[in-house]
């Protein structure tokens, strides 16, 4: 996960400013995990190249998208990682338009295009100025992430942080309990299912079974964390059965999946959830 929730000790000298997006690269999800299935099972062709160029474009434009939430980071480390990650982007980039000018060269050399003299003032640019101007973007972008890559992600991941994130999800049941009595102008009850200390994650997706009681006018709430997500239920959705236990026909989940999430992160989705539900 992006979050470091230990104390900053920063990169060493001897440790590469790429580390930390190459660590992250060890636990990833299905979106790395099919490019790098893809590049594994072969790329030989046109399609195969346009298609994983697009791809990352795309995966690009959806990393402005990630990063325009308000949660989007947690801490200077967060972005350390992300920093890391989007400079070998970049250097990855130079490479493949590098790369790029070779390809339209093998072309050439087939005889399959004519590489003309470069334009003449005032004439619009041929395959010998687009082959130029490649080479201008990857030797600018090479140079700007040899300058400042380093100095950049070592001064993100050096940058203290105060936000005190829970170690595991019965931490963070505990700490949006005392948020919400806080900040919520009514009764809220924290039930504990286990002893404290007592808790161990069995790595199944599931929380340590307490949940978070929320009066709100008529109506109560109820969070906690179920297979894999956040869920907000309402008293008034559930339906006995015969067995004495309730399912609910109806339940709000939070924006995050994490266990370890930021605690005023379910907070706020909580309360606009409530808020919503009174007007």
């Amino acid at each position: 996960m992006l979050i470091n929730q230990a104390a900053v000790a920063g990169l060493d000298e001897d440790t590469s400013w790429t580390t930390l997006y190459e660590e992250e690269g060890v636990v990833h999800g299905d979106c790395v995990s099919n490019v790098r299935s893809a590049v594994e099972y072969g790329l030989t062709d046109p399609e195969d190249t346009v298609e994983m160029a697009c791809a990352a474009a795309e995966t690009a434009a959806a990393t402005v998208t990630a990063l325009s939430g308000p949660w989007s980071l947690y801490t200077p480390q967060d972005a350390a990682t992300v920093a890391s990650a989007l400079l070998v982007q970049l250097r990855n980039n130079a490479n493949a338009l590098t790369e790029l000018v070779r390809a339209v060269g093998r072309v050439v050399e087939r005889g399959e295009a004519e590489l003309p003299a470069p334009a003449d003032p005032g004439q619009p640019a041929n395959l010998a100025d687009a082959l130029t101007a490649l080479r201008t973007v990857a030797d600018a972008v090479h140079g700007l992430v040899d300058r400042h890559a380093s100095t950049t992600v070592r001064a993100l991941d050096a940058a203290p942080s105060t936000a005190a994130l829970p170690e595991d999800v019965h931490e963070t049941v505990v700490a949006v309990a005392a948020l919400l009595s806080e900040q919520h102008d009514q009764a809220v009850t924290l039930t504990r299912r286990h002893p404290n200390g007592m808790y161990e994650d069995d790595g199944e997706g599931f929380g340590c079974g307490c949940d978070i009681t929320i009066a709100a006018d008529e109506e109560e709430y109820n969070l906690h964390h179920g297979d894999s997500e956040w869920v907000l239920t309402r008293e008034s959705d559930g339906q006995k059965l015969s067995d004495g236990s309730t399912v609910f026909s109806n339940c709000e989940t939070l924006s995050t999946t994490l266990k370890t999430a930021h605690p005023q992160q379910l907070v706020d989705d909580t309360l606009r959830i409530i808020t919503a539900d009174r007007a």
